[in-house]
């Protein structure tokens, strides 16, 4: 099969398989569970101006994932797919994207190159399958990145415009230190930066929902750009910090296997930075400060998760294609070969080794091992068949070798995804609370939930309701907007918030049917729990209920 017809099949594969199994599994907790209950709730209310979780406004994150997650659930209902489905069109968006702007640069058979690696690289993959917002704004900064490249800046700012209103102000920073980066690098004039028009646009993205939010709780812009912005870069008030190499490692995997052709060219460099004024370079210049720019400035920032590199993988996947597309299959082949075969082994032999160590369930131990040794074998044939294609200067099978590892991930993992789901989700807890509730309900006495200084955040996603939660400090909603205005939340008239003390007093007079909620590890509530049933439990929690109003003796009797 020539490239020219096999590349985009491979690519259509490698697309198909992205989404294989994305339904599969529960949401996990906390990010994924907390997010598919705000659109699960955004659908209930149809409120698609103010993200609400357990009733509160959730002012955390804007607003776009969310809407679109919720007109998803309009449609197939409150799931696991109608939640991450976004993650993964947002993931095809940004394919189709190196696709175009490579085919255009370099060459069809560079622009479907990009897009195999974008789709078969693990930190895409795995973010393509999670209900969060990365996937979304790594497609809002490719687009600014790529067009400010181009020089179309309005197009550039209506990008940036969409990623704020899905992350806030990181999808202004990324693009912008990359294109200043590059300026200062190769002398590129900075003044197609911006424009009126260009400002504009933005304007008209961002400001319609963000003042109407201001308009409705005054303390919103201070808490965007003080709280959760200047604080979070500034201060390791929110408990996600790491060394000054944290990126280092989870970008070199999260890139895999692309990184490997991506890099074949840095002994250039020196020659490359000779030449940094001269048009011919600027391309290899560009993908480099994509990189390296927002590298930088992630690793100054105090707060620090792995999906915070996903934009730059991009720089990577359009590396890699312009490298194959001009030196063929034989690039930085053995190199692959002995990194692909070291890591093959070591997924067949550490698992069954090191896995009793680590915090896992039953299900998860005997997942991990057979998960392993098909991963390790999948990577060592992939070591193999890049030899091969470098053999026969076959660019098509080099691509095959490369994306095959991702590709057979879904599958070989399908087992383990599902075991994690199960211990990372409260899915199992709500399906022993839910019957409780329901049966309550046709005998005319409907049942609460309350947690006692717990919530786990897909709870309300799976019993499709809203719990009360007794808690001393907002922590266990996983909200610092929650959090930080807690006073005036447990204020409001019917509000889920009430004092830690609020179960013990529920508990004792039991005015209606309740389901007390704890965690596992809650000795206290247990203990005092115990006289009620135990409904449910997982590896986290455990429901006990519900507990009975007593019933009124009628006056003029007495039990004598």
């Amino acid at each position: 099969m020539r490239p020219s017809t096999g590349l985009p099949l491979l690519l259509l594969l490698a697309a198909t398989t992205l989404g294989w199994n994305l339904g599969g599994y529960r949401l996990l907790d906390p990010d994924e569970g907390r997010n598919g209950e705000v659109a699960r709730e955004m659908a209930q209310t149809n409120d698609y101006l103010v993200p609400h979780l357990d009733g509160l406004p959730y002012l955390d994150k804007p607003i776009v994932y969310f809407a679109a997650s919720a007109a998803l659930m309009e449609i197939l209902g409150p799931s696991e797919l109608a939640a991450r489905l976004p993650a993964y069109l947002a993931t095809l968006g940004t394919i189709a994207l190196l696709v175009s702007f490579a085919g255009r640069r370099w060459g069809r058979t560079a622009g479907w190159l990009a897009g195999i690696a974008y789709a078969t690289m693990t930190l895409p993959f795995a973010y393509a399958h999670v209900a969060i917002f990365d996937s979304l704004l790594a497609l809002c900064t490719t687009a600014a990145i790529v067009c400010f490249f181009e020089e179309r800046t309005t197009l550039s700012w209506l990008a940036m415009g969409v990623g704020a209103v899905t992350k806030g102000p990181i999808a202004l920073a990324i693009p912008l230190t990359v294109v200043v980066a590059e300026g200062l690098v190769t002398g590129a004039p900075l003044r197609r930066v911006a424009s009126l028009r260009a400002f504009a646009v933005f304007a008209l993205v961002t400001l319609p929902w963000f003042l109407t939010v201001t308009r409705k709780f005054p303390e919103f812009p201070a808490y965007v750009f003080v709280t959760e912005t200047a604080r979070r870069f500034t201060t390791r008030s929110f408990h996600r910090t790491g060394p000054v190499w944290y990126y280092i490692p989870i970008f070199l995997l999260g890139a895999f296997p692309w990184i490997v052709p991506a890099c074949a060219r840095l002994n250039g460099w020196r020659a490359a930075w000779a030449a940094r004024r001269e048009a011919g370079t600027r391309e290899a210049l560009w993908l480099a400060c994509w990189v390296l720019a927002p590298l930088v400035l992630l690793t100054l920032n105090h707060s620090k998760l792995p999906q915070y590199v996903l934009p730059l993988m991009p720089a990577i996947a359009l590396a890699a294609a312009r490298t194959l597309a001009t030196t063929g299959a034989t690039t930085a082949w053995r190199w692959y070969a002995v990194i692909a075969t070291l890591l093959g082994v070591a997924f067949i032999l550490l698992p069954g080794r090191t896995g009793s160590p680590l915090s896992l369930t039953p299900a998860e131990r005997a997942a991990m091992v057979p998960a392993g040794i098909a991963v390790g074998a999948v990577l060592i044939g992939s070591a193999a068949g890049l030899v091969l294609a470098a053999r026969r200067q076959d660019i098509l099978l080099a691509a095959l070798a490369y994306a095959a590892i991702i590709i057979a991930l879904p599958f070989s993992t399908a087992a383990l995804m599902r075991a994690v789901g199960d211990d990372r989700s409260a899915a199992q807890l709500a399906a022993g609370v839910l019957p409780v509730l329901e049966r309550a309900a046709r005998e005319g006495n409907p049942a609460t939930v309350l947690g006692v200084a717990a919530y786990p955040p897909s709870l309300p996603f799976y019993l499709g309701r809203t719990i009360t939660v007794a808690t001393a400090t907002a922590d266990e909603l996983t909200s610092n907007y929650v959090v930080a205005y807690q006073e005036r939340y447990r204020s409001m008239q019917g509000s889920p918030l009430k004092p830690l003390a609020f179960w013990q007093a529920t508990l004792a007079a039991c005015s209606t049917p309740t389901v007390f909620v704890a965690r596992a590890d809650n000795r206290d509530a247990r203990a005092a729990l115990a006289a009620l049933p135990l409904i449910a439990q997982d590896y986290h929690h455990v429901a006990y209920g519900p507990c009975f109003p007593a019933p009124r003796t009628r006056r003029g009797t007495s039990g004598e």
